[in-house]
C-alpha cells in the first residue's frame, strides 16, 4: 500500500470498529489495522462522518458497545485516527460536488477533494462517478 494519508467514509468506520472489518476491502482493512497500531497509515475522519454515525445510532441502525460520546472519544485515542473539521473551505468545496443528493456523501467527498487525499469508500455512486480519489 502506498497511500499513507487517507480520509474515511462512514461505512468503513462501522465495518472496522463495529463489525470486525469483515466487509472491508483488503487494502482498506490493512489501512485501518495500520492506523490503530500506529504504523504507517493515518486516517482522517471528517466531521460529517461523525454526524452521520450519530444519526445511525439514534435511528438504531447500528449499535455501539458504549455511549456515543464515549465511543467517539475512544476512536480518537488512536494517534493515527484524527478528526477533520468541516469548515468554510469544505462548505465551498461541498457546493461544487453535485454528483449526489446525499448531503453526507457530498460533504465527505468535498473534504477528500479539499485535502487532496484518497477516500476509503465502497459507495457504488462514488465508484461510478469517481468524484475524488477512491481507496478500497
Amino acid at each position: 500500500m502506498t497511500e499513507r494519508l487517507l480520509i474515511t467514509d462512514t461505512h468503513p468506520i462501522i465495518y472496522f470498529f463495529c463489525d470486525g472489518g469483515k466487509r472491508l476491502g483488503k487494502k482498506a482493512l490493512v489501512a485501518f489495522k495500520e492506523a490503530v497500531s500506529g504504523t504507517q497509515t493515518t486516517i482522517f475522519v471528517p466531521t460529517p462522518v461523525l454526524w452521520e454515525l450519530a444519526m445511525l445510532v439514534e435511528d438504531n441502525d447500528i449499535e455501539l458497545d458504549k455511549p456515543f460520546a464515549q465511543w467517539i472519544d475512544c476512536l480518537f485515542q488512536y494517534p493515527a485516527i484524527n478528526p477533520l473539521p468541516f469548515d468554510v473551505e469544505a462548505v465551498k468545496a461541498f457546493y461544487d460536488v453535485r454528483y449526489h443528493t446525499d448531503p453526507f456523501d457530498r460533504a465527505i467527498v468535498a473534504t477528500a477533494i479539499l485535502m487532496d487525499l484518497p477516500l476509503i469508500s465502497n459507495d457504488g455512486k462514488m465508484h461510478e462517478h469517481s468524484p475524488c480519489k477512491l481507496f478500497w
